[in-house]
């Protein structure tokens, strides 16, 4: 694309010069224009414009922060204002300095020429490749502000999304922690002591307690071993989960668990199903709007699937329905839901639906999870700390009904 050097006005007695880049000199000026340039000289440049390689921020920049961006730009374009004002009126008013400075850089490529869209790639770890062409569309459609806005929407539902599972996770998991730990303390260290005084009762104990003693006394005995141990089973884990192979073998068998697959299934059927619903509704063609939507799925099976659904259908020109039939992982409710709107030309409205019947059934999960799993975990943990009290109670019982 050619590359043009410009002389603009920007405000009564501002002047402004840099490169741009755009098919023609009308188009250059309509791009000035947009940023809230009135074009005073436009010429072609010898020197090609390079991108201005930047470092990432010192400390890291939250993906709320990111978002509050989004918002905040979204309205200001909206209210009239040209995007180098309101680039410079955000970063004025933020917060962090780490996140001010990006907006000092974003503000400093467009006011020498370049596209905000251009300008985000310089932070890739910030705005990832769908956020950035999802920009790139709303410049082309003169629609910048709506497509910030969308954007900015479907990011604070991804955040609520995550933030209603972790809740939902946060504490059984905690409860599953400490009671495993709790069991492994009291056999390793405390029962050892206790099963001193049964030496030498010179009778049989019950059957209980012999089963404790004997899982204490290994417990106690190879302590140091079974924490190395499972200390290696964790990295050795982590560092397979890692693999592309360990991570795909891992997330297949997640899938086909009980409750937890259809949970998991569940959460990026929703996720997936709003960002192809934004990408279709800016106006990006389907088969790039799968391959950035099949990203954002956190399970790896169904990522690959998605793939294999471009590859093999969509790019030789079937529908994407038809693809999905022949990937087991996906439900038939989503399938036939996506025939339904690629036939009636309403895929986008059709996905939110989905996307909306899934998020219910999600809360209904979630719901589930905090009312019954918390409950059921505590009183695990209490049985089998329950038990160990009994089996060491059990032969102090017998000895003072043998006394009677």
């Amino acid at each position: 694309m050619p590359v043009f050097a410009y002389k603009a006005k920007q405000g009564p007695s501002r002047t402004v010069e840099g490169q741009i880049t755009a098919d023609s000199q009308t188009a250059a000026a309509g791009k000035l224009e947009a940023m809230g340039c009135i074009p005073v000289w436009i010429g072609e440049s010898v020197e090609p414009l390079s991108p201005v390689q930047r470092s990432a921020p010192r400390t890291r920049v939250s993906s709320g922060e990111v978002t509050v961006f989004t918002r905040q730009l979204a309205g200001l374009l909206r209210a009239g204002v040209p995007i180098l004002k309101a680039l410079s009126t955000i970063r004025d008013q933020t917060a962090g300095e780490s996140f001010r400075s990006v907006i000092g850089g974003i503000v400093t490529d467009v006011r020498d020429g370049r596209m905000f869209s251009e300008s985000l790639r310089q932070y890739p770890r910030l705005f990832p490749e769908l956020y950035i062409n999802m920009v790139r569309s709303g410049e082309s459609a003169g629609a910048l502000d709506e497509i910030l806005m969308r954007l900015a929407e479907a990011r604070e539902g991804e955040e609520e999304l995550r933030g209603k599972v972790l809740g939902a996770l946060a504490y059984p998991l905690f409860v599953l922690g400490v009671g495993f730990v709790s069991v492994f303390v009291i056999l390793a260290f405390f029962l050892p002591r206790i099963m001193n005084l049964f030496a030498g009762m010179g009778r049989v104990l019950p059957l209980p307690t012999r089963m404790v003693m004997t899982v204490s006394g290994f417990f106690a005995g190879y302590w140091e071993w079974l924490v190395a141990a499972g200390a290696v089973t964790v990295f050795a884990g982590v560092r397979f989960f890692r693999t592309s192979r360990g991570r795909l073998l891992v997330d297949g068998l997640l899938l086909r668990l009980p409750l937890v697959g259809k949970f998991i299934r569940d959460t990026d059927v929703v996720r997936f199903a709003r960002t192809l619903a934004l990408l279709v509704k800016a106006g990006l063609p389907v088969e790039r709007a799968l391959t950035l939507g099949g990203n954002t799925l956190v399970n790896r099976r169904l990522r690959e699937g998605m793939r294999i659904v471009v590859d093999e259908t969509v790019r030789q020109g079937a529908t994407v329905a038809s693809g999905l039939r022949r990937r087991p992982e996906w439900p038939a409710f989503v399938t036939s839901m996506v025939a339904v709107g690629e036939e009636s030309g309403r895929l986008d409205e059709v996905l939110l639906e989905v996307a909306s019947f899934y998020q219910r059934e999600l809360d209904r999960g979630l719901k589930l999870i905090t009312t019954l799993l918390e409950p059921v975990l505590i009183l695990l943990v209490g049985v089998v700390v329950g038990f160990i009290i009994f089996a060491m109670l059990l032969p102090i019982f017998q000895i003072g009904q043998g006394l009677r």
